[in-house]
This record gives C-alpha cells, structure tokens and sequence, in this order.
C-alpha cells in the first residue's frame, strides 16, 4: 500500500514538473525566434557582479560563482538523508536537482543580459577570486571523489544506494565541465594543470587535447566530430563523438609531440585512455546545426577538409541563463568564447543576434534526450539561425552586430596566432608564457588556419 502510494506520488510529481517544463519552455522557445529582443530575465540589464571597485566589490562580483559547488554539495545531502530516513534513493539527489530544480530556475529566474563595459571589464579580468572560484572547484570535486570512494569501501551500501552515489557523482562531475572548459584555456600552466587533474579523476584526460587544437579549429564542420548535424540525435552522435575525439586527440598528440622531436608512445604523452558521457552530451548541443562553409578540396594530414569560411559569432549557441552561467562558469555564453578563445569567463559577452537557446544547459540536456521534442524545439531556431546569418552577410551588418576581435585558439602553449588572429581579442592579463618551438600543433599550416573572414 505504502509503496503504490509512493509511486502515484511520484507519478503526478514526474507530471507536473513535465508540464510546468513545457509551458515554460513554449514561452522561451518564442522569444529564442525573436534576434531582436534579449529573452526576458530577473533584473537582466543590472550591472550587479560587474561594478567597479575596491578589494570588496572584487569579491562580491565573483561570488555567485560559488553555486558551482552545490551538484557536489547534493552528492553529500543525498547520502545523509538516506542514512537518516533508511531510503537509498536520496542517493539520486542529484539528478532530480540538476536536471529538475535547475532547469526550471534557469526558466523563471531567465537571462543575464548585460556586458560589462572596458573599464568593468578591466577590472574583472584582473580580479583573482573569480580564479579562487575555479581552483576550488578542483580541490572540492578531488575530495569528494577519495571519499565517496572510501565511504563504499568501508560504508555497507545496497545495490541502489551504490548506483545512486555513482551516477550523482558523476552529474555533479558533469556539471563541472564549465570549470574543466575555463581552466584548460587560461595562459598559466597552474590553472591548466587543474583542469587536467578533474579530467584525470574523471577518466576524460584526452578532452583537453582534443578541445583545443580539434574542436576549435574543426568547429561547425563535418570535420568536428564534436558538432552535431542538424536531425543527429544525441543517442547516436554520443558514441561517434567518444570515439572520434579520441581518435583526434591521438593524432594530434602524435603531431605536437613529433613537432618536439619524439613519437607518440613516449612518456610525454598527455592523453588518458577512458571518456566521460555528459561531456559530449554538451558537445552535442553547443553547435547543433551550425554549419560554416567549405571554401575548397583542400585537406589536412589526414585527409579531413581544412579550408572553411571563418568561425563566428553564428556558429556557435548562446544562453545568458543566470543560474546555470553561475554553475558552469559562463560557459553557456559560448560565441564568444570560439570567436575570443583567450578570454577569461568573467568577461564573456551576450549577443542576442547570436543563435539563441529557449534555455540553460541543464533543460537543454534533458530536452536532447528526446530527440523527438529536442528536433520540434530546436530545427526551427537552428534553421532561422542559418537565414539570420546568411542575411547579416549579405547587408553587412554582422560586422556591425558583433565586436572585432578573433582568436580562436589559445592555451598555455601558445596565446595568440595559432588560429586565426584579429585584433581586438582580449586575454585574461598580460602574462609571459612558453611559446617556444614546437609549443603549437597549427601553426604554419598554411591554409585553413587563418580561415576566411567574413565578409
């Protein structure tokens, strides 16, 4: 009796957040096919976490950072209050905050609208808490994997509670990849080398790899095994994408350390051998659809396309969603992160004329494990992206639309000038770093490296 009782609660609760899911999301979807007006959001135009001044305002600008740690803090509330009520599936916790409370507050708390201005900016790129925020982030999720770890080894747990602590472990890893992204692009090798020890504890050590010197070179092309077609659903472009970006990681391992005068199976190696599932589940939504023109038959060395129009501003898919831009480090302010690949992530600007989610990653992920309603919501907004972009090229006024400034490819090894360079690309500081020989993996390629602008 009392557990049909509990299963018809949770049937109407499974039907509720459902509805209440779609109704919002219907809302948002029409304001992700208006390119004219900024999606409506609590206090979007404050400048609120972008203010000038002392060592005060430094901190509270990079406070609401902060919520990255709460995926993990639910891994911790879920096990006590299993112990505390004797029902092990409070160990799922965390997928029913992550994927059910966090998109819809994504939904009704909506966008962030404001850009910091150069003077804002200025400040907030020298500011380290935002850098404390990110560093913490590691040490945190290292913890929790030892002893979650230790608590099964020495802890008694059932088939469930096991599954439960394993799969919440995992989401909260997930929802860390807004950190691993920042970390693996910032000039130092300090904050890079963090970033590798999450893809390390989590088994994805060849993401990095492959992140920077595939992903943003190949993005939006056929080429990337990390940009979804249009109609590819997730659950067949998940298992192409595992295997290819390894693939890829392999061969640009083996060229970066060909360059320095070894082979690839060398010590040197930098790649780990597992991978990670929700990783390429943001892969799969990040570019859906978004396609850049070939521009000739020329090829790499491996027999892939190289030569394609410059990536931009409408290859790439934007959310300024509040709270989880909180959680994932503005990861989902995306274009200008491909466009201006050095720019730290308290800085990354919104552009409403940029192909626009209904929402935040988090319902995004669970509306494409449906490929069905993830095709209804998305192919319109994918297919007027295309229009919009067309059109903006052809009137000139994408040149008008969005700052100057490219820089598609940065990392510790080398800055600037790998990819495609235009003045106007900011880094986080001036730093001096290694930019000796054999640093880069593109450079002096030739063609396909500085791409074709738009014009």
């Amino acid at each position: 009796m009392i557990s049909d009782a509990v299963g018809t609660s949770a049937f109407f609760a499974l039907g509720g957040w459902a509805t209440l899911f779609a109704g919002l999301l219907r809302w948002r979807f029409t304001e992700s096919m208006d390119d004219k007006s900024n999606n409506q959001g609590l206090c979007q135009w404050s400048s609120n976490f972008y203010r000038e001044g002392g060592a005060l305002m430094d901190f509270w600008n990079a406070l609401p950072h902060i919520v990255n740690l709460a995926p993990t803090a639910t891994v911790y509330l879920g096990v006590h209050l299993a112990e505390a009520t004797g029902n092990p599936y409070w160990t799922f916790l965390t997928f029913f905050v992550g994927f059910g409370a966090v998109p819809i507050c994504d939904l009704l708390i909506g966008e962030d609208s404001y850009n910091p201005s150069p003077t804002e900016e200025k400040q907030m790129r020298v500011n380290n808490w935002f850098r404390f925020h990110t560093l913490t982030y590691v040490w945190s999720y290292v913890a929790s994997v030892l002893y979650f770890a230790s608590y099964m080894q020495n802890v008694e747990v059932n088939s469930v509670a096991f599954w439960g602590i394993s799969t919440s472990l995992g989401i909260s890893s997930g929802f860390g990849i807004g950190c691993i992204h920042e970390l693996i692009h910032r000039p130092t090798f300090l904050e890079m080398n963090h970033g590798r020890l999450v893809l390390l504890f989590s088994n994805y050590n060849h993401f990095w790899i492959e992140h920077l010197w595939g992903h943003h070179k190949r993005v939006a092309t056929e080429e990337d095994p990390a940009s979804s077609a249009l109609n590819e659903p997730l659950w067949t472009f998940i298992w192409k994408c595992l295997y290819l970006s390894f693939v890829d990681a392999c061969n640009l391992e083996e060229k970066f350390q060909r360059r320095r005068g070894r082979g690839f199976w060398t010590p040197y190696n930098r790649i780990s051998f597992l991978t990670a599932f929700l990783t390429d589940n943001a892969n799969h939504i990040e570019h859906y659809g978004l396609r850049r023109k070939r521009l000739s038959e020329k090829k790499d060395d491996w027999g892939l396309y190289r030569d394609y129009e410059r990536q931009g501003w409408m290859h790439s898919w934007n959310t300024g969603d509040r709270v989880s831009n909180w959680m994932l480090f503005k990861i989902e302010r995306h274009p200008d992160h491909h466009v201006n690949a050095g720019r730290p992530y308290q800085i990354l600007r919104t552009y409403k004329e940029s192909p626009t989610y209904p929402t935040g990653y988090a319902g995004m992920f669970v509306l494409s494990w449906f490929p069905p309603l993830w095709f209804m919501v998305m192919n319109p907004i994918a297919r007027k992206a295309e229009i919009d972009y067309r059109k903006q090229l052809k009137d000139g006024s994408y040149k008008t639309i969005f700052p100057s400034g490219a820089n598609n490819i940065s990392s510790v090894y080398k800055k600037t000038g790998e990819g495609h360079y235009e003045a106007g690309s900011q880094m986080a500081q001036d730093i001096d770093i290694d930019e000796g020989k054999g640093g880069s993996v593109w450079e002096g390629d030739g063609v396909g490296v500085h791409g074709a602008k738009q014009d």
